[in-house]
């Protein structure tokens, strides 16, 4: 066995991996912090729907077999340490010793392999069966220990499980095989235990006492879904709740203005990634001089105030600057009107108009309209396609576009971002991940080295030029990120939130908050 990450911060999470920021020296215990979130849970099969809000809820409750931290970094989480045998296709993890499950029992390998199971069972619908495909097969020689087999070696399968979208850990037997949906979530081991659901009312989670980890400061989490924006904001003037996410950028203009007294924020600055998506699989956007004569068209700081009020941050590249995977060297397109309409003539353009496909919600529509003004600068004819969210699904599944805004997450690694979106094999009938359509052999052949190249650095210099070769082939154009931002009463202290927007996270999050009132 080759040893990849050892014992770090083993111990140190029971007293705080990161210090939340503005925290006061001396956090007080007790009370209830009541969060208002956009959207409510859908079930209590907590391996099902892992996305969006169910995973940022389940997040207080369950925990991953391993974490990363803010710089995208895997960390130890339930497992402590792990090896890596010499040929990459087995992982052995050696589980923390003491973590007790909400009902009582402690935690074992067992526990582990039930929900590893559990998730590759296809008839179980788990959201993580695509991310374990290559796991072979699950084993749990001793009590602390687990061994996963893979089908072939792979550098993405830690990053895999550093989260609880591939499975959350839960005791040996208490789920049933088959969907299903629970009347009660199953025990975790996370910060706060559950302890009601009222659909379109409330969650509401109590803290977990013998948590193996940093215990939670507030007694009690209510968590109220409250779907307008404006309304939400308006419970948290009055009073009605202590945190709202998704403040509307309206507001947050005078919460950072001073406007708006007795209210604190924190942002998530790349919460939303946004980008336009060209249709490489038909005329005319299979013309790369006329992909690159629209990317010099568009002012990308100029969409984003106009839909966003001054808070996005234009980007070249999906992964931003601090962050591990971010490469010097992709290819930029500025805003250069002269060099667009030279490449105009290059790409032959006949004057043929262009559908843009877009979602109907404001800020979409305000980028889609900025885009079609950027355009008729240069020359290009635009047709707006505004639909509801569904039909706008279904349009971008079959491939029925010209051009397309799209958003996007950052994925804790790239072959999780570049190879569903980039790759030949994907299914250009549904396309739920390469909406382009781009196929390079190049790409996938660097693509599959990097996905089994287990040292870092070489697999960065993959991505280098994995990344820089996307950017210049033009499949899409990165336009920017787009904050997300928390607003809060003065009174709620320590609370924190990750880059994308989770408000339960390594090292902080809503389990190191705490009220000062």
């Amino acid at each position: 066995m080759k040893r990849s990450i050892i014992v770090g911060l083993i111990c140190l999470w029971g007293v705080s991996v990161l210090p939340a920021r503005g925290a006061s020296v001396q956090p007080k215990r007790g009370g209830t912090i009541t969060l208002a979130t956009q959207n409510d849970l859908v079930t209590m099969n907590p391996m099902v729907r892992t996305a969006s809000t169910e995973r940022l809820m389940r997040m207080l409750m369950f925990d991953s077999l391993l974490s990363s931290d803010l710089q995208g970094k895997v960390q130890p989480n339930l497992a402590e340490s792990w090896e890596t045998s010499s040929d990459g296709k087995v992982y052995t993890f050696r589980l923390r010793k003491g973590v007790m499950f909400h009902n009582g029992k402690e935690l074992s390998s067992e526990d582990v392999r039930f929900s590893m199971n559990y998730t590759l069972e296809p008839k179980n619908g788990a959201y993580g069966f695509s991310q374990l495909s290559l796991v072979e097969r699950v084993e749990a020689p001793e009590k602390y220990l687990l061994r996963v087999y893979l089908k072939k070696p792979s550098a993405v399968l830690l990053s895999s499980l550093a989260g609880i979208q591939s499975f959350p850990v839960i005791p040996n037997g208490s789920l049933e095989a088959g969907p299903m949906k629970p009347t009660q979530f199953p025990p975790g081991t996370g910060p706060f235990r559950f302890v009601e659901w009222l659909p379109a009312q409330r969650v509401v989670f109590q803290r977990f006492e013998n948590h193996w980890g940093h215990k939670a400061y507030v007694d009690r989490l209510v968590i109220r879904p409250i779907a307008d924006t404006t309304v939400r904001f308006t419970a948290l003037q009055a009073g009605d709740v202590d945190i709202v996410e998704r403040t509307p950028y309206e507001w947050m203009k005078q919460v950072v203005e001073g406007k708006v007294k007795g209210i604190g924020s924190v942002k998530a600055a790349t919460a939303g990634y946004r980008r336009l998506i060209f249709n490489l699989t038909q005329p005319p956007l299979n013309n790369k001089k006329l992909r690159e004569a629209i990317a010099h068209a568009v002012d990308k700081k100029e969409m984003l105030d106009a839909a966003y009020m001054g808070f996005g941050e234009p980007t070249d590249q999906k992964y931003p600057k601090d962050n591990m995977w971010h490469v010097k060297g992709a290819r930029t397109y500025a805003q250069d009107l002269n060099k667009a309409r030279s490449l105009l003539k290059e790409a032959d353009y006949k004057g043929e108009i262009l559908e843009v496909l877009a979602d109907r919600a404001p800020f979409q529509s305000t980028e889609v309209t900025i885009l079609q003004s950027q355009l008729k600068k240069i020359g290009v004819a635009v047709k707006l396609n505004l639909v509801e969210w569904s039909a706008y699904r279904e349009l971008q599944r079959k491939g029925n576009f010209h051009l397309m805004m799209y958003g996007g997450s950052i994925d804790p690694d790239p072959s999780l971002t570049y190879g569903p979106d980039f790759g030949c094999e994907q299914d250009l009938k549904s396309r739920s991940s390469n909406m382009p359509g781009y196929c390079n052999k190049e790409i996938d052949a660097l693509l599959a080295r990097a996905e089994v190249e287990s040292d870092n650095k070489k697999r960065k210099e993959l991505f280098d030029r994995i990344i820089i070769k996307i950017s210049d082939d033009l499949p899409e154009l990165p336009i920017g990120y787009v904050p997300r931002f928390y607003t809060f009463r003065d009174y709620v202290k320590g609370f924190t939130v990750n880059d994308e927007g989770e408000f339960q996270f390594y090292g902080g999050g809503l389990s190191h908050a705490w009220l000062d009132k």
